[in-house]
């Protein structure tokens, strides 16, 4: 997602003083909108996925906009899907909680329960192991023997963020907050001059 602002309109408003003023005021303004989107694209990706927010937040990396450059750019390519073993309580995330078997052999449980996409259900054929590196992930078989296993991922953030819903949900945040922080910014600037 970037954050531009249409400077032919700004200088013909301005007149002769308006490049070094553009130039100051600009970026200010562009990095508090920029600030604004993002954090309202974090909650809205988190009220649909279930990740927590200051996960989300980490993933998101910012370009502030600066006097060379006047515009702002939100990065969310690190935000990847995670293992669905992140969404499974913390009390119940451990090797054979969903595969133990009763007396008689069979499964307790269908498979392994987590609230993904902001909905708790049960993956069935699932279960949680450990990973060659040591992580608790969750697993299912890719056919009848044991060996094949497959890695089973929750929601990605990435997908939810590169949304048509949310990136017009972003431009109508954007447009309407940059409006209201270049007319803060240029008011503080000229306060400045008097």
């Amino acid at each position: 997602m970037q954050i531009k602002d249409d400077l032919a309109k700004l200088e013909k408003k301005l007149g002769k003083m308006s490049k070094s003023l553009v130039k100051k005021a600009t970026p200010p303004a562009v990095n508090k909108t920029l600030r604004s989107v993002n954090a309202y694209s974090v909650k809205e990706i988190s009220a649909e996925t279930s990740i927590k927010q200051k996960d989300i937040r980490k993933d998101h990396k910012l370009s502030l906009s600066r006097k060379k450059d006047l515009s702002g750019v939100i990065n969310a390519r690190e935000s990847r899907a995670r293992n669905l073993a992140s969404f499974v309580r913390p009390s119940q995330r451990k090797v054979n909680h969903f595969n133990a078997r009763n007396s008689r052999g069979k499964y307790k449980k269908e498979g392994v329960r987590a609230k993904a996409w902001g909905k708790t259900k049960t993956y069935k054929h699932t279960f949680i192991g450990k990973s060659p590196q040591g992580n608790l992930l969750v697993f299912a078989r890719k056919g009848p023997e044991r060996a094949p296993l497959k890695s089973i991922k929750g929601p990605s953030p990435r997908e939810v963020f590169n949304s048509r819903r949310l990136r017009r949900g972003m431009k109508r945040k954007a447009k309407a907050r940059l409006s209201i922080e270049m007319d803060r910014s240029f008011r503080n600037h000229l306060r400045k001059l008097k």
